[in-house]
């Protein structure tokens, strides 16, 4: 499979996902509407890797280029435990701007499974959805799909839900 074929599928399926209109993602990509048609159709000739990563960040996927130091070294140091994306978003929110109450990431979680924002942290919320990177919200997706096994699409549909009832500006949302 080509690249250009992978990177095409991928754009497809996560803006559909996500509930975006290929217009939408080219205004929010800042590219033009017909370059995210071709892409998604891998019908274009050539995509420029600035372009091929502007679309792909826009909808929270990148592409990495490594090398596997495993082979290259027989004692592979384990990577630390790291934070769940929820706890992640969460604390994203709340070192951004003083609040008197912090939000957790169950509190989170519980929002974006019932659509619902308590009061509390209806600030936080508006927060997230307006300056987490698009990749961290995905993140939050993943893992909200995986443990409660709800939709991707729903998890964006409740997202968007509580971004329009905080009045969010982010384009995303729109």
């Amino acid at each position: 499979m080509s690249t250009l074929h992978e990177i095409g599928s991928a754009v497809r399926a996560r803006r559909t996902e996500m509930g975006l209109t290929q217009d939408l993602l080219a205004r929010i990509s800042g590219l033009s509407r017909s370059t995210v048609n071709a892409v998604e159709r891998q019908s274009i000739s050539n995509l420029s890797i600035a372009k091929a990563v502007a679309l792909l960040e826009s909808i929270g996927l990148s592409m990495n280029v490594t090398v596997n130091r495993s082979a290259m070294s027989p004692f592979r140091k384990s990577a630390p435990l790291s934070r769940s994306a929820l706890e992640r978003a969460a604390a994203t929110a709340t070192a951004s701007v003083s609040f008197e109450h912090a939000m957790n990431a169950k509190q989170l979680e519980v929002a974006l499974l019932t659509g619902e924002a308590p009061q509390r942290i209806r600030s936080h919320l508006q927060v997230m959805l307006d300056e987490a990177p698009v990749s961290l919200l995905a993140k939050v997706v993943d893992q909200i799909h995986i443990e409660k096994a709800m939709p991707r699409a729903q998890v964006w549909n409740q997202m968007r839900n509580l971004a329009h009832e905080l009045q969010c500006y982010r384009l995303l949302w729109q």
